[in-house]
């Protein structure tokens, strides 16, 4: 019968070889522990500012920002998924249609689950700084939400009708409220939302919605970075709405 495995170290009872076992796993632990990847809370709109396109930096200054404070950091994203394939995901990130980031995932099937169109929430490694003409390119990525946003109104109305535990949002000011509102929905403006004073379910579906669409999709930006899981934005919001004769309340 072999004797028992403590690392690559073969156990006895001298006291030598229990203290050069310990001291092995020490610098195992200790090697593991040093090599976690550092987190990082920037976003998008700062990296850009800093050091990608909308930065005034030259490129050895922009170059040693990222090498020194972003590159190799794990960090939080959401936006549109433009392109999708087995292991890798092209996103913009600034709702502008540009392709800000590419990610190459863990799961090499992930990608399957993915339609253009799609706003998701994913981790990565930042491994590559971006440009005007490049996106910035990440590792290791992780899918941590989907949140699909292709609804029209005839198919958020359906989906109204389809979900009753939906909670609906209204992110206009209260006085646009005299244009109509969609019956049930609460009103949460969005400069509440950027401030953090809302309280929302997170354990249920969430539709947002505005005026044009563009406010609810930057609320739902924010609301996916902080774990809602499952958000769908009204395209075209209340204007295209009444566009379509569907009901509202006043």
């Amino acid at each position: 019968m072999g004797k028992p495995v403590v690392g690559n170290c073969w156990w006895n009872n001298t006291r030598t070889t229990l203290r050069a076992c310990l001291l092995f796993l020490f610098v195992v632990i200790s090697g593991s522990c040093s090599s976690e990847v550092p987190q990082s809370s920037a976003s998008y709109e700062e990296l850009n500012t800093e050091v990608g396109c909308g930065s005034t930096f030259d490129n050895t200054k922009k170059k040693a920002i990222f090498k020194s404070h972003y590159r190799n950091h794990r960090m939080i994203w959401s936006g549109e998924v433009l392109l999708a394939t087995a292991d890798t995901v092209l996103m913009t990130i600034d709702g502008s249609g540009s392709q800000n980031l590419q990610v190459n995932l863990t799961n090499k099937m992930a990608g399957y689950t993915l339609k253009k169109g799609n706003f998701i929430t994913v981790s990565f490694v930042m491994k590559k700084m971006g440009d005007c003409s490049l996106p910035f390119s990440g590792e290791i990525g992780v899918i941590e939400s989907t949140i699909h946003i292709s609804y029209s109104p005839a198919e958020t109305f359906d989906l109204i009708n389809q979900r009753s535990d939906l909670c609906i949002i209204d992110v206009r000011s209260s006085g646009e409220l005299r244009e109509g509102k969609i019956e049930n929905s609460t009103l949460i403006p969005i400069t509440d939302i950027i401030a953090g004073n809302y309280i929302i379910p997170k354990d249920r579906p969430l539709l947002l919605y505005c005026a044009t669409g563009g406010r609810s999709y930057a609320a739902m930006q924010l609301l996916a970075q902080n774990s809602y899981r499952e958000i769908y934005n009204m395209q075209g919001g209340i204007s295209a709405w009444k566009q379509a004769n569907l009901p509202l309340v006043y």
